[in-house]
C-alpha cells in the first residue's frame, strides 16, 4: 500500500470513528433528562390519538409492543384505555420515568386499567418469541435512530418475526424536507423561552442542524441558554449552558416501502400527518400501516 493509500485509509477510519461518536451522542443525549423531554413534547397529541385508534382496532385482547416507548407519552394513554403493552426502549432513564408516572397515577387513585411491562432492549434485536405479539407500533420517529438501511431492515425483520400471522405494524417517520435540511447550519431557529422543569430556571431553547446527504443523517443541535431579562433573547457571543445532539437518519418513502417488502410485509396504507393525506411537499410526517400475511 502506497503512502497516499495509507493516508486515504487513515482518513476513512478517522471519519468512521468521528461518525460513531456523533451517533452515540445523537442517540442518547436527548433522552437522559425525561422531565425536560416531556416538557418539550407536551403539545404533541395527533399521534397519541392515531395510535390509540389503531390499538382499539387491532390490539384489543392482544399484546402490543411499542418500540422506542420512552417516557410513556403513547403507551400510558393506550394502557389507560385497557390495552396490554410491552414498552421497549434502550434508555433506562426514560423507562424509569415512565414507571414513576404510572406510580404517581396509582397513588392519586387513577391507575391505568391495562398493563405496561418494560423491555430494555435494542429494536434490531427484540428479545421476544416468534409470533408473540398482535400489534407493533413505532411512534414519533424512533426508527430514525437506525442509521443505515441494514439496521432498518434488521428492525423490520425482527418486527415481522415477533408478530403473529395477520398482525399489524404501525409507525411514523418524518417525510424528508430537502429545503429544511439545507438550512444554514449556523443560524438558530425555534427560539423559545421556557422554565426548566427540574431547576425552575428561566431559559431559552433553540436549534440548528446539519445534514449529510451521503449517510442521510441530520445532526440536530438543541441549545439551552440562560434567559437574560435585559436582552430578552439570544445574546451574541454568550456560550450556551448546554448543547444536546439529536441524530436522525432521513427515511425516504421508496426506501421504506422497499425494505418493508423485503422483510415480508404487505403495506396497507402510506399516508401523511395522521390525516390519511397523500404524500406531498405540505406533509411533515409519513405514516405506515403494514400487515404480516397469514401465510408465508
Amino acid at each position: 500500500m502506497g503512502r497516499r493509500d495509507e493516508q486515504r485509509a487513515k482518513g476513512k477510519q478517522a471519519r468512521a470513528e468521528q461518525l460513531a461518536q456523533e451517533l452515540a451522542r445523537g442517540t442518547t443525549e436527548h433522552y437522559v433528562d425525561p422531565l425536560l423531554y416531556d416538557l418539550e413534547y407536551a403539545d404533541q397529541h395527533d399521534d397519541v390519538d392515531w395510535y390509540g385508534a389503531l390499538a382499539d382496532e387491532r390490539g384489543v385482547g392482544k399484546t402490543i409492543l411499542e418500540l422506542g416507548a420512552g417516557s410513556g407519552r403513547i403507551s400510558i394513554p393506550l394502557a389507560d384505555a385497557g390495552h396490554h403493552l410491552l414498552a421497549l426502549d434502550r434508555m433506562q432513564p426514560m423507562l424509569d420515568h415512565l414507571f414513576t408516572k404510572l406510580d404517581r397515577l396509582a397513588k392519586v387513585g387513577e391507575p391505568v386499567s391495562g398493563t405496561i411491562e418494560p423491555l430494555l432492549a435494542d429494536m434490531t434485536q427484540i428479545p421476544l418469541a416468534d409470533h408473540s405479539v398482535g400489534l407493533v407500533i413505532a411512534p414519533f420517529n424512533c426508527l430514525m435512530h437506525l442509521y443505515t438501511w441494514r439496521e432498518l431492515l434488521a428492525c423490520f425483520r425482527e418486527v415481522y418475526r415477533v408478530l403473529e400471522p395477520g398482525g399489524s405494524f404501525g409507525f411514523d417517520v418524518l417525510l424528508p424536507d430537502l429545503d429544511w435540511l439545507r438550512w444554514d447550519p449556523h443560524e438558530r431557529h425555534a427560539v423559545t423561552r421556557f422554565e426548566h422543569p427540574r431547576t425552575g430556571a428561566q431559559m431559552i431553547y433553540s436549534t440548528n442542524h446539519e445534514y449529510d446527504p451521503d449517510t442521510q443523517i441530520c445532526d440536530v443541535r438543541i441549545y439551552y441558554d440562560d434567559y437574560d431579562l435585559e436582552w430578552d433573547g439570544l445574546r451574541p457571543g454568550v456560550k450556551p449552558v448546554s448543547i444536546v445532539h439529536l441524530a436522525h437518519r432521513q427515511i425516504f418513502p421508496e426506501e421504506a416501502r422497499a425494505l418493508l417488502g423485503v422483510a415480508g410485509f404487505e403495506i396497507e396504507s402510506h399516508t401523511g400527518d395522521f390525516l390519511d393525506l397523500s404524500l406531498s411537499s405540505d406533509v411533515e410526517v409519513q405514516v405506515f400501516v403494514c400487515t404480516k400475511p397469514t401465510k408465508p
